[in-house]
């Protein structure tokens, strides 16, 4: 069947095009400049080497060069900027909590300047002097019995857990259930139960059972398997998580270094707000 549908005029189409809508766009924006520039108070002077510093970067972007109608759009969004900010500034719009704390972290990312690295002797320097936070402390193996009842047990089970029992041989008579505990600190059962079952279980040696503690699940028992002693790992095991540390360090000093540099430029006076009337 022919094409019933009428054929587009040029102009239809051309409203259809990406880059007439960027030249449209462009063109309104410096028109409304070109009239509010009448008013000598709103002269509003730009450079160049902006502008096309700004049509660089987006080269860089896409990765080909831009049109030219690509091109006027960038410097209508320049100068579009440049107006909002002038318009927001005249507004007071500035004296805002939130621009001020964007404003503060980008000047503190200016601050900090390139990243640093440590020298050997630097390194060796700042692990000794923090070498408390690398001990790696003791901890330990166990094995987690919990029986359902929180009453006293029978005393052949009792016996049974003096003697180092295992967990299978416990559960045959009484119901409840057993888990492993790997690789677990001071802390971590202090967290887990309290600080005096912590003490309790760090008390007992391997083989032996400690508890009860008691809890809404039932009581539990935890028999150690084995034992880690602490220790403080070399400077070569650890290597990158003292270099980070260091690094962090160094910034966090030499930032406020130039903090206070920027103080001494600045006479600070604080005034108090005058008490109201009642």
């Amino acid at each position: 069947m022919p094409d019933t549908q009428t054929p587009r005029t040029l102009w239809q189409r051309l409203l259809h095009e990406p880059t007439v809508h960027f030249f449209l766009l462009a063109l309104l924006i410096f028109v409304a400049y070109g009239l509010s520039s009448v008013n000598q108070e709103n002269v509003l002077e730009l450079d160049q080497r902006e502008i096309d510093a700004r049509v660089f970067m987006q080269e860089m972007a896409t990765g080909e060069e831009l049109t030219q109608e690509q091109r006027d759009f960038v410097a209508a969004r320049y100068v579009e900027e440049q107006i909002l900010v002038r318009e927001a500034l005249a507004l007071g719009l500035d004296n805002d909590a939130r621009i001020h704390d964007m404003l503060a972290q980008k000047m503190l990312h200016v601050l900090s300047g390139e990243i640093i690295q440590p020298s050997d002797e630097e390194l060796q320097t700042f692990y000794e002097a923090n070498i408390d936070r690398y001990r790696i402390p003791s901890s330990r193996d166990v094995i987690e019995l919990v029986f359902d009842s929180r009453e006293t047990l029978p005393d052949g089970t009792l016996s049974l857990l003096e003697a180092g029992g295992s967990a299978e041989a416990l559960l045959e008579s009484n119901p409840g259930s057993s888990g492993p505990l790997p690789n677990i600190n001071h802390l971590d059962v202090s967290n887990i139960f309290s600080e005096e079952f912590a003490n309790q279980v760090f008390a007992s040696a391997a083989g032996e059972w400690a508890g009860p503690f008691v809890s809404n699940r039932g009581q539990h028992w935890l028999q150690t398997t084995t034992v880690y002693p602490e220790r403080l790992p070399e400077l070569s095991e650890i290597r990158d998580r003292v270099r980070l540390e260091w690094i962090n360090s160094e910034e966090e000093a030499r930032l406020q270094v130039e903090i206070s540099r920027l103080f001494d430029k600045y006479s600070i006076v604080i005034t108090e707000a005058a008490d109201s009337e009642h």
